[in-house]
């Protein structure tokens, strides 16, 4: 089944052209993977990761939590090593 999903951001038009991708698979379930959960460090951010990371473990079963800090923007190396230990990344951005 494919799906289509445009992401906008309010200020890519003034940085340039829009990236168009593919969407990732979706596992079924999380029942002992790994996920990923990165902070790109914005105020209030880290209290709802912590809030997803609880109710992910509450629902599945065996699921492994990885933290990642990062910044504005998130570096590419971070995110490369969180694709690359996680089965499943989580990202936040909050004011």
């Amino acid at each position: 089944m494919a799906h289509t999903l445009t992401v906008m951001h309010p200020v890519a038009a003034l940085e340039g052209a829009g990236i168009e991708t593919e969407i990732a698979p979706r596992p079924t379930t999380l029942d002992g993977l790994r996920v990923g959960l990165i902070w790109n460090r914005k105020r209030g951010g880290d209290a709802i990761l912590e809030q997803v990371g609880t109710m992910l473990t509450n629902r599945f079963s065996d699921v492994k939590l990885n933290i990642y800090q990062g910044s504005i923007p998130t570096p590419s190396d971070m995110l490369d090593q969180a694709a690359e230990e996680c089965d499943v990344v989580v990202g936040s951005s909050s004011d």
